[in-house]
């Protein structure tokens, strides 16, 4: 990779190779704007370990929402930042790994680091997301998705912890990580609202998102706990 470029570090849960931002522009050009109302963005740091909050009122129907979010095979879509991604077996019904590759650059390097979180749906309807440290360079980690219906649209809430394993050089990576992951979950929530509102004027089921999911065949021991 040629060029300082600014660093890209994470992505909810989410959640793949999450297409490149030019790609996702190309082929999802709505008949409608953008109509998202952003509440809240809050990246802040302690002791290497970042918090990120962001809450948005979206013009788009929950379970649409819920739809795009879950639909691990194409979360490429929500961040340039995601290169690649896997949707891994495990032995639980109620959850689902996902491996995802990201380009984390920081002024003079870059570099592409792995994640693997633990994916599920809660009994409130949101999405948590759990990093596992043993099979991803960062130490800890853990997203919650809230989606809450509204009479028109809906609230969409994200508060995630992230301790990355790998160096960041602290006088300037760390703020430049601060800016940088501000804007790229700005983004997401918008590309979040514009698939979840084609989805719903396609009159997409919920069956569409989650039924093709690539679920790939891996060497890790199956996890019965």
């Amino acid at each position: 990779m040629s060029g300082p470029r600014s660093i890209r570090l994470l992505v909810p849960i989410c959640n793949a190779r999450f297409i490149a931002a030019a790609v996702a522009s190309i082929f999802f050009q709505p008949s409608f704007s953008v109509a998202y109302e952003l509440n809240r963005a809050e990246v802040t740091e302690n002791n290497g370990i970042f918090q990120i909050i962001v809450s948005a009122t979206l013009d788009a129907p929950a379970e649409y929402i819920r739809q795009v979010l879950t639909d691990y095979r194409n979360i490429y879509r929500l961040s340039s930042s995601i290169v690649e991604t896997e949707v891994i077996e495990t032995c639980r019904r109620d959850e689902t790994q996902v491996r995802t590759k990201i380009l984390a650059c920081a002024s003079v390097f870059c570099r592409e680091v792995e994640k693997v979180e633990t994916v599920r749906a809660l009994d409130s309807g949101d999405l948590q997301a759990r990093i596992v440290p043993e099979q991803s360079e960062f130490r800890s980690g853990l997203a919650i998705w809230k989606i809450t219906a509204m009479d028109y649209g809906s609230e969409l809430e994200y508060a995630a912890t992230l301790e990355p394993e790998f160096y960041i050089p602290p006088v300037v990576g760390v703020p430049a990580i601060r800016s940088s992951l501000k804007a790229e979950f700005i983004t997401t929530v918008a590309r979040i609202e514009k698939i979840a509102s084609i989805n719903a004027e396609r009159d997409w089921s919920e069956e569409h998102a989650l039924a093709d999911a690539d679920v790939k065949k891996t060497d890790l021991p199956c996890n019965k706990n």
